[in-house]
Formats: structure tokens, sequence, C-alpha cells
């Protein structure tokens, strides 16, 4: 048996490797058990932070947002009104705002230069710039801005509103005015008028005062607090007064505040960290719209970590305790594992020796070291009974071994004739099915031809289709060309008929001419008769002498009118007579020429329709005879490819033959190895054998 001195046994390993595992176990929990809860903590903190800043922020806007309105409110009026507008009643509008707003400290108007001329009692003044305060429940009206040393145009607030485009108001920096102890800020608005153009400002003065106690009321927890910052750092509010009055910036604090200042003056918003003593501080902050001031809520490390601390406190003596009662049951258990397990591995190295003449373990436990030794008892036995079989059968396979090696050797030399003639016949295989691929490939080359030429029988048919199809078009359309000439030419008979018809009405006209004619010579003899007797008649008769000239002059131009009706008259007959003898002459041509030419044309399409017919039975006939070629030709070469398959498939299992008694002859050659091995086996087997102890 082997020494055991110097090895660890069961209870130091199980001390040595699981007790370490359970400790870095239980830590480990501990720790991401406190990281989770600090990082939901810190989440959930995180959410607050954010919710409390834009609640705040909201606030502070709305407030602004007021005072913004009223400025641009009063703009507009100012600029609808100023050309009518004593300052009296603008007085009364201003006062009313700052006595109704607790944030409002001041307002007032300043126009630009020589601009408004509304009040005498202002006409000729450069300055005009009313301001409006509170002073305790009054509201004063003050005019000390007025003038040219003040020179308000000049000024921040008057600048921000002149750059504006329209009248959005605009707030300037917070500031501490030490003679009232306020921290304010202005807000301004550009005044235009009617026509766009710029003629002053309005201010509202606010106290920050609201916003201030607003801020200070923010509680964050224990420890938590808010500060309120101008876009350059300076403080609006802070719970230190002092830093307030001075127009101290965070970038100047000592307390570890500057090291997060240029985070929070770079960003609208976020959260910053800085380290004060031995505390760290978690800064979130976040911007009020349109004037940037700066709201941070500060709140310590040791507030945000109170409750994670607090587990950790409680989880730690668990551990150790945990730790302890590891310890404990990992030595009771090994103690009770390790002395059955001694008994186990002495029977196990008995067994190892070679030794089968011992008795069996005795196993009484039901655990797993209780299934180990009755599994080495089974083994025990099993290999006791195989290792005495071996002894004996080990002479038999030697005897055998010998025998299988002559087979071998026999069977060996029969499978290399074998194998020769097989060669013979895949060469023969393999020259066949050279001579069959060339017959197949003529085959296909032919068929390939026989293919093209259907292809063109078919464009031939198609193209004969196409003639026969124009054919049958130009015989109809030369049938009804001829068709319409002679329609034409009788619809046009008939119309010179008509014509002709009508011809005998400018007879009459003429007839009817000559009868107006005669009627004008006879009015024209009555006119000459009356004149006569009119002049006979003397100074009575001469009233009737302007009748007769006029009846005179009617009837001589009746006799022009008529004579010009005859000229037409002559001149439509003659126009008729051409007329008739054109038409004549156009139907004589359609009767005589075109029609003829329309029905030979008609003929020539009737006989170019026959020829394409014939000509398409033709191309039928050799495209019938082109099917037939090609239906023989797959014939032929499904035959040649039947052929070129069975030769394939002949040489294929010739090949597998082939392969068949190679591999049958490495078989062999293996068994004839493999029964020297089992010779050589089966005398090793018997030098082992004698090794045990099994009598």
């Amino acid at each position: 048996m082997n020494s055991k001195k110097g090895k660890f046994g069961i209870l130091a390993k199980l001390l040595v490797f699981i007790i370490p595992i359970v400790i870095i176990g239980i830590n480990i929990v501990a720790y991401t058990s406190g990281q989770m809860s600090s990082n939901a903590i810190l989440a959930e903190v995180n959410e607050h932070m954010e919710s409390e800043l834009t609640a705040n922020i909201n606030d502070v806007d709305g407030k602004l947002q007021e005072i913004r309105g009223t400025a641009a409110t009063l703009s507009s009026v100012v600029g609808e009104t100023y050309k009518n507008t004593v300052i009296d009643t603008y007085a009364k509008i201003f006062k009313a705002v700052v006595k109704d707003n607790d944030l409002i400290l001041g307002s007032g108007i300043w126009f630009e230069l020589n601009t408004y001329r509304a009040d005498p009692a202002y006409l000729f003044q450069e300055y005009v710039g009313p301001y409006w305060y509170k002073d305790g429940s009054t509201i004063v009206e003050d005019w000390e801005y007025s003038n040219a040393e003040y020179d308000y145009i000049n000024q921040e607030y008057y600048l921000n509103a002149k750059a504006q485009p329209d009248n959005s108001a605009v707030i300037t920096e917070p500031y501490y005015d030490p003679s009232t102890g306020i921290i304010m800020a202005s807000c301004s608005s550009a005044v235009y008028n009617q026509m766009k153009e710029y003629i002053g400002c309005i201010t509202v003065d606010m106290s920050l005062d609201t916003i201030s106690d607003m801020v200070g009321s923010i509680k964050i927890g224990k420890a938590g607090y808010a500060v309120m910052i101008a876009p350059d750092g300076t403080y609006i509010y802070t719970s230190d007064i002092s830093k307030v009055e001075n127009g101290m910036k965070i970038t100047e604090e000592t307390n570890g505040l500057a090291a997060a200042a240029g985070t929070i003056l770079a960003s609208e918003s976020g959260k910053a960290e800085y380290v004060s003593g031995k505390e760290k501080y978690h800064v979130y902050f976040a911007s009020v719209p349109n004037v940037n001031w700066k709201l941070l809520l500060i709140l310590p490390d040791t507030q945000i970590n109170e409750a994670s601390t607090k587990m950790l406190g409680t989880t730690l003596p668990l551990s150790i305790a945990v730790m302890i009662a590891c310890a404990i049951a990992v030595v009771i258990l090994a103690r009770r594992i390790a002395k059955p397990l001694k008994g186990v591995t002495d029977f196990a190295g008995e067994l190892a020796n070679g030794n089968f003449t011992i008795e069996e373990l005795p196993v009484k436990s039901r655990d797993e070291v209780g299934e180990v030794g009755r599994s080495l008892n089974e083994m025990y036995k099993n290999n006791k009974e195989i290792i005495t079989n071996i002894s004996e059968e080990s002479g038999n396979i030697n005897d055998a071994a010998s025998t299988l090696s002559a087979m071998s050797e026999e069977l060996s030399a029969e499978f290399a004739h074998i194998r020769d003639n097989m060669t013979s016949v895949n060469e023969a295989m393999m020259n066949s099915s050279a001579a069959t691929e060339e017959v197949s490939a003529s085959v296909t080359e032919v068929n390939n031809s026989v293919n093209r030429l259907a292809e063109e029988t078919d464009k031939i048919t198609e193209e004969v289709r196409v003639i026969t199809e124009r054919a049958g078009q130009v015989q109809k359309e030369s049938r009804e060309a001829h068709d319409s000439a002679i329609n034409i030419a009788n619809e046009r008979e008939q119309e010179l008929n008509a014509a002709r018809a009508k011809a005998t009405v400018v007879k009459e006209i003429e007839n009817l001419a000559n009868v107006i004619n005669d009627i004008a010579s006879e009015i024209d003899l009555l006119s000459l008769n009356a004149s006569i007797e009119a002049a006979r008649a003397g100074e009575a008769g001469r009233g009737f002498a302007v009748v007769a000239q006029q009846i005179n002059k009617l009837a001589t131009e009746t006799a022009t009118a008529v004579h010009q009706i005859q000229e037409t008259v002559t001149d439509i007959q003659d126009a008729f007579a051409d007329l008739g003898e054109s038409s004549e002459k156009l139907l004589n041509f359609v009767t005589e020429t075109a029609t003829p030419d329309y029905s030979k044309f008609t003929e020539i399409g009737r006989q170019y329709g026959e020829d394409a017919n014939l000509f398409g039975e033709l191309s039928d006939k050799i495209a019938e005879m082109i099917q037939s070629i090609k239906m023989t030709m797959d014939e032929v070469n499904m035959a040649v490819q039947n052929i070129a398959g069975s030769t394939e498939e002949t040489a294929s299992r010739s090949a597998d033959v082939t392969e068949s008694v190679n591999s049958a002859t490495q078989a062999i050659d293996s068994i004839a190895e493999q029964a020297t091995n089992q010779q050589l086996t089966a005398s090793n087997l018997s030098d082992i054998v004698n090794k045990f102890k099994l009598k």
C-alpha cells in the first residue's frame, strides 16, 4: 500500500477549498446586493431630483413669464397710443400694474430722444422717461433718470430691448441692491409704433425675493439643499446671504463646489459631483428658460447611501455567522466520510496489487461511500471470473489465430487473380463508352441542325401568315375603295342634276329683273310727265316737282340695279355651265378610269392572298417533314443515350467489383495481420494472467 503521509486528507481539503468558496460567495452576494440596492436608490434619487428640478424650474419660469407678459402688454399699449396720450393717463395704467403685482417693484417708459410729443408739458423735452415705483403702500412717479447725465438710452435694459426685432421681453442679469437689500432684475420690452419704428422701451423691475424664498424652501431629505446662480455663476440665492450681497460666484467657493463649477456652467442641465472634506456631494442642476439661471439641488452621498449602509451593517454579521456554521458542518461531514473511505481505500489497494484471494469488503452504509464499496465488491467478483476465463481461453485463441492466418493467405491469392480479370473488363468497357460518346455527339449535332431548321420554318410560317393577313387587308381595302368611288360618283351625279335643276331659278330671276326694268321705265315716264305738269302749275306745283324728281331718281337707280342683276345672273349662268362641264369630266374619270383601276387592284390583292396561302401550305408540309425528322433523330438519340447509359453502368459496376475485390484483398491482409496479432495477444494474456493470485 502507498503511504499517505504528507498528503491532504478529506477534512483538510474541504476546509481549504469549500470554506474560502463559501466566504467569497457570501461576500459577492453581500456586495452585489449592496451595489444593486445603491444603484436602485441612486436611480430613484435621480428621478426624484429631476422631478423636483422640473417642478421648481417651471414655477420660476411661470413667474418670469408673468413679468414678460406684463412688459410686452405695456409696450403694445404705448406703441399704439403714444401720439395722443398724455403722461397722466400712462401714470394711471402703470401705477395700477405696479400696485397689483407683488413681484413688481417699479415700471417705466423710456422714449427715444425727441420722440414723444403728445403731452404739451414735455413738448420740448429731449429725454422723456417717467418711472413709477413702490414706496411702502404708495406708488411714486419719478423723473430723476430723464436727463443726459443718466443717459438711459445707453443703459443695459434699453440696449437689450432695442436689439429685439419685436416687443419680446428681455430680462437682465440679477443684481443685489444694497440700498433696499433686495435681489432685483429688470425686464425690458421694445416699443414699436404702427410703422414698425422703434420709439423706446418699457421696463418692469422685479424683486427676486419671492423666487429666493421658493428656492430656500426646497428641502431634500435631511441634509439636501438648493442654490440658484446666474449664468456666470454669481449667487442669486444661497443660505449664506453674505455671498449674495458680495456678488460671490461658485467658482470662488472653497468648500469643493468650485471643482464642479466647470460642468455646471458649461451645460444647461445635468449632474456633477464634488468632495468637501471627507464627504462626497451630488449636484443636480437645470436652467430656467430664456434667462439661463441655474437651479442647483445639492445632496450628500451619505444620505443617498444611508439605506444601503444600514443593510450592509445588518448582512455582515449574518454572513460571518453563516461562514462559521459552514466550517463546523464541513468538519463533521468530513469525519463521517473519512472513516469508511479508509476501508474502501485499503480494499482497492489489494485489488490494484492483483490479489483476488482477499475477502469482500463489508458494507453497511446507504450513502455514496456505501455505493462505492458495493461497486468495488461487484468489480472484484466480475474481474476474478473474467481473469480466470481469460487464462483458460488464451491457448484456444492461439490455435485459432494460426489456422486463420493460413486461410487468409489462400484467399489473398485468389482475389489477386480476380482483380486482374476485372481490370481487363474495365478497359474494354471504357473503350466502348468512348465510342458511344462519339456517336451521341454526332446525333446531338444532327438534332441541333434539325432544331435550327424547324425554328427557321416556324419563322417562315409566321411570315406567310402575316403576308396572308396583309393580302386579305389589301383586297378588303381595295374593294372598299372601289365601292366608295362608285358611291361618290353616284352622289356627285345626283348633286349635279340637283344643281342643274336649281339653275332654272336663275332664269326666273332674270325674267323678274326684266319685269322690274320695264316697271322702272314706266315710272321714269310718269316722273317726266309729273315734272312737266308741275312746271305748268308754277309756284303751286313746286312741291310736286320735288316729288317727281325723287321718283325719277328712284327709277334711275332701279334701272341701274336691274342692269347689275342681269349681269350677275349672266355670270351665275356661266359659272353653272362651267361647273356642269367639270362635274361631267370628274364623273367620267371616276367611272371610266378610277373604278376599273380599283377593280384590277382588288384582283391583284386576291391573287396575292392565294399565292400566300399556297406558300403557307408548302411551309406547313416542310414543317411536318422537319418534325418527322426531329422525332426520328430523338429516337436515335434516345437509343444512343440508352447504350451509353448501359455502358457507363456496366463500367461503373465493373469498377465497383474491382473496388470490392481490392477491399476484400485488403480485408484478408488485415485478417492475416490480425491473426498474427492475436497470437501475440494470446501469449501476452498468458503472461498477464499469471501475475494475478487466483488460488
